[in-house]
C-alpha cells in the first residue's frame, strides 16, 4: 500500500519513492543531524498531545491500527492519538483526530515542526483526508499545529504559547483534486518493477541537485542505452553533474540537450581584492561559531529554532608574518552556554583588529541575539560586529573578484577550500559538517555518555571547528599570493 510517508517521499522525488520501496539500500545514509531532527519531531508530537486533554492512544500500524481505530471510535472515544485508516491501496496515520460537534465527522490535527503552514504540509493533510474518507470516516475540519517562533521560554514550557493551531480546511479542500492526481502517479511509480524506467527519472522535480536522482541513475550502465528517451532537462543535469559520462553519449544527443563542456578558467580582480584587504586591521581574528537549535527551546530566554552558540574557534594573526595562534571554547554541560561563552570571548578577542568570518550574517546575527539576551555584553558584541570582515564576499560569484570554474558559481567554504587549499581538507576529520557538530553536543553533555566517548567527541568537535578558522587563514594566504 501507499503510506503517508511514501507519498511524502514521492512529492520530494519519484526516485525517492521508488528506491525506498524497491532498493532502500541505495538511499543516502541518514547523518546524525537528520537523526536528531527525527527525534526532535517525535518530541514535538508528544508535547502537542498535551494540548488535548483526555486523548486516547491508538496502538498498531496498518490493518491492526485500523481495527483499533474503528474500535476506539465505536467505544465513543472523543480524541484519538495516532489513529490509522486503511483504504487499499492507501493507508495513513493521523497525529490527532477529534470527534466533530455533529458526532459523525472527525477533525484532523496534524503536528509539524514547521513555523508556518507550508504547501507540503497542506498536501500531507490532504492525503490523510482522502485516505480516511475513502476508508469511510467523514472528515470535517483540518488543522495544522506548528511552532510559534515568537515564544520565549521562561521556566517550564507553556504548551499553548509554544504552538499555533491554524485551520487549513479551505486550502486542503482546494488541493484535493490535485492530490488525487498525484496519488495516481505515485501508485504508478511505486508499482514499477524494472530497475530503470523513464517515468521515475522524469518524475524528479529538481534534477540539477536531487540526491535521489543521483542514487537512482548512478553506476547503472544500461542508462546510456535509454539516454535518447530521457527528458532533455534531466539528461543535461545528469551530464553536468557527472552522473553520466558525456563521452559515452551520442554526439547528436549532446547537441540536442545543448551540452557544453565546462571550460576551465580563473578570473582574479587583483585591484578590487587589494582594496578590500586594505580595510583589514591587525591583529586578525579568524572566527567561527558552532550552534545548537531545537524546535522546543532548551533554555530560559531562548526561542524555538534559535541558533545557540555552544562553541567557537578563534585563530589569531598578530602581524602578516606572525604564526597563527589558536584559541577555543566548548561548553561541556547541557545548560545555557552563552554566559560562559561570552565571558571567554571577551577575554580572547582584543578591542582592536579585524574579525574575519565566512558569511557574516550568521555570526553577526548570533551576536545581535546574544547582546539582546545579555545587555552587559551588548556593547562588546556591537563592537565585534563593526569589525567583521566577510571573506565570503571575495568569492561571491556576482562580485567578480576571485572566481574559478571549479567553484561552479558557488562560494561556500567547503567548495572553495578543496580547490585553493586541498591540504586543509575536511575529509580526514571525524566530523565534517556543522550539523554533525551540532548533533554531537547533546551527546557530549549527556550524563549517559561514557567518559571515553566524551573525550573522543570533544577531540573531534574541537578539530572540526578549528578547521573552519584554519581554512580561512589558508585561503586568505593563498589569495594574498595570487594578488601580488
Amino acid at each position: 500500500m501507499l503510506t503517508k510517508t511514501d507519498f511524502k517521499n514521492y512529492i520530494k522525488c519519484a526516485a525517492f519513492l521508488w528506491l525506498s520501496k524497491h532498493e532502500p539500500n541505495l538511499l543516502p545514509d541518514e547523518d546524525p543531524e537528520m537523526e536528531r531532527m527525527a527525534k526532535m519531531g517525535r518530541e514535538v508530537d508528544e508535547l502537542a498531545k498535551k494540548l488535548f486533554v483526555g486523548g486516547f492512544e491508538v496502538k498498531g500500524f496498518n490493518e491492526d491500527g485500523w481495527k483499533n481505530t474503528q474500535k476506539a471510535m465505536e467505544e465513543g472515544k472523543e480524541i484519538l492519538f495516532q489513529p490509522t485508516a486503511v483504504a487499499d491501496p492507501l493507508t495513513c496515520r493521523a497525529d490527532i483526530l477529534i470527534r466533530g460537534k455533529d458526532g459523525k465527522s472527525w477533525d484532523i490535527n496534524e503536528v509539524k515542526m514547521a513555523t508556518s503552514a507550508r504547501k507540503e504540509d497542506i498536501v500531507d493533510v490532504g492525503f490523510q483526508k482522502i485516505c480516511f474518507e475513502e476508508a469511510g470516516i467523514k472528515i470535517g475540519k483540518t488543522s495544522l499545529i506548528y511552532i510559534n517562533t515568537d515564544y520565549v521560554r521562561h521556566g517550564e514550557i507553556e504548551i499553548k504559547k509554544l504552538f499555533t493551531i491554524e485551520d487549513v480546511t479551505e486550502q486542503v479542500n482546494e488541493k484535493i483534486p490535485e492530490i488525487k492526481e498525484e496519488i495516481k502517479k505515485a501508485l504508478e511509480i511505486m508499482n514499477i518493477e524494472d530497475r530503470l524506467d523513464i517515468r521515475v527519472i522524469e518524475g524528479c522535480k529538481n534534477p540539477k541537485k536531487c540526491e535521489y536522482l543521483e542514487c537512482y541513475c548512478k553506476e547503472v550502465p544500461e542508462i546510456y542505452g535509454m539516454a535518447g528517451k530521457i527528458p532533455e532537462k534531466h539528461l543535461l543535469a545528469l551530464v553536468n553533474r557527472e552522473i553520466l559520462d558525456p563521452k559515452k553519449l551520442d554526439k547528436e544527443i549532446l547537441k540536442a540537450i545543448e551540452y557544453k563542456p565546462l571550460e576551465k578558467f580563473t578570473e582574479i580582480n587583483k585591484e578590487a581584492i587589494r582594496k578590500e584587504f586594505s580595510k583589514l586591521e591587525y591583529p586578525l581574528y579568524f572566527f567561527d561559531y558552532e550552534t545548537y537549535m531545537s524546535a522546543i527551546p532548551p533554555f530560559d530566554g531562548t526561542k524555538p529554532y534559535q541558533q545557540i552558540p555552544f562553541q567557537y574557534s578563534l585563530t589569531i594573526k598578530e602581524t602578516p608574518k606572525a604564526k597563527p595562534k589558536s584559541l577555543e571554547f566548548l561548553a561541556r554541560k547541557f545548560e545555557n552556554p552563552i554566559p560562559d561563552l561570552l565571558a571567554q570571548l571577551k577575554k580572547d578577542m582584543g578591542p582592536k583588529g579585524s574579525v574575519i568570518v565566512w558569511y557574516s550574517s550568521f555570526e553577526k546575527g548570533r551576536n545581535e541575539e546574544m547582546g539582546e539576551m545579555y545587555p552587559e555584553y551588548a556593547n562588546f558584541l556591537k563592537g565585534v560586529n563593526k569589525r567583521v570582515f566577510d571573506l565570503y564576499q571575495i568569492f561571491r560569484f556576482r562580485n567578480k573578484m576571485y572566481i574559478k570554474s571549479d567553484f561552479q558559481e558557488l562560494a561556500s567554504l567547503k567548495i572553495i577550500l578543496p580547490v585553493l587549499c586541498p591540504e586543509l581538507s575536511y575529509e580526514n576529520l571525524a566530523i565534517r559538517e556543522g550539523g554533525e557538530a551540532s548533533a554531537s553536543w547533546p551527546i557530549l553533555t549527556s550524563d549517559k555518555t561514557t567518559a571515553e566517548e566524551k573525550e573522543r567527541l570533544e577531540k573531534n568537535m574541537l578539530a572540526y571547528c578549528k578547521r573552519d578558522t584554519e581554512a580561512m587563514v589558508g585561503i586568505m594566504e593563498r589569495v594574498n599570493k595570487d594578488i601580488k
